[in-house]
């Protein structure tokens, strides 16, 4: 536990340096697969540029043009989620981050975007004592529309993911590898207007689902070689800065692959 907690009081430490635009999102539930089981999601944006569509809400660490015709540009974009639950089952259970560094084509006249990218990723169970280290490399075409208030971003692609997964006890490790095939909506909308005149969305709804082939492991920890995912969150906000979320998870995750089916309801603060 104390390096989850070094974790996230680190994050914070680093949010708050850099004030992102979303900053942090928690939400605590309850889990389909045990009885009296509980799980806690913890998200973190450490990011803060605009993307190339800033009323599109991404954002970025940096995100910089390339050329003169102003569709090449690369970008580096750290990721961390923390999931946590009090059974095995509940919750993915695991620690996640991430380095993505990419390039990115913005087709001229279209709303489409091709990128290509690499990460080195840490992904561990709550108790670190189970750990994935691998390199991933993406491709993938993102669709983005925005009118009148309202953004639809579409994601779809293919990522590879090689490394090493250790066990705590041991010094050996057993090579990991594996496909994805992620599909990924996001929805902003419902354009409000404060008393002092500070337009914000009251909607942010993602939806993400991705299918796994887990192609080299170590078959005693994971037995099967396809797994799926499902993910669906939504932020209402209130104000500019704060809002409720709810988020639903359902399907096998890594590192343990182990079943989560869990439901947890929140707050999402915002800058």
């Amino acid at each position: 536990m104390r390096n989850i907690y070094f974790i996230i009081a680190l994050t914070i430490f680093s949010v708050a340096g850099y004030a992102q635009e979303k900053i942090f999102a928690i939400g605590y539930g309850t889990t389909f697969v045990m009885k009296d089981s509980t799980t806690l999601n913890l998200s973190f944006d450490l990011n803060r540029i605009p993307a190339q569509t800033e009323k599109a809400g991404g954002y970025y660490f940096i995100n910089e043009l390339i050329d003169s015709t102003k569709r090449w540009r690369y970008y580096l974009k750290p990721t961390m989620d923390v999931n946590l639950g009090s059974g095995v089952a509940s919750s993915p259970n695991n620690i996640a981050v991430g380095l993505p560094v990419g390039l990115a084509y913005d087709f001229k006249g279209l709303k489409f975007s091709w990128y290509l990218e690499g990460a080195p990723e840490l992904i561990a169970d709550k108790t670190f004592k189970d750990k994935l280290y691998y390199f991933t490399t993406s491709t993938y075409i993102k669709f983005q529309a925005v009118k009148d208030g309202f953004t639809l971003n579409f994601l779809t692609g293919l990522s590879n993911s090689n490394g090493v997964r250790q066990q705590i006890g041991t010094t050996d490790t057993d090579d990991y590898g594996r496909l994805t095939v992620p599909v990924y909506l996001k929805m902003i909308f419902c354009k409000t207007t404060t008393k002092n005149g500070k337009d914000f969305n009251r909607f942010n709804w993602v939806n993400s689902f991705k299918y796994s082939y887990v192609y080299t492991d170590n078959r005693t920890v994971n037995s099967d070689k396809n797994y799926g995912y499902f993910n669906t969150k939504l932020d209402v906000y209130l104000t500019p800065n704060l809002g409720l979320n709810v988020t639903y998870g359902n399907g096998n995750e890594e590192p343990l692959f182990k079943r989560n089916h869990a439901i947890t309801f929140g707050i999402s603060l915002a800058r």
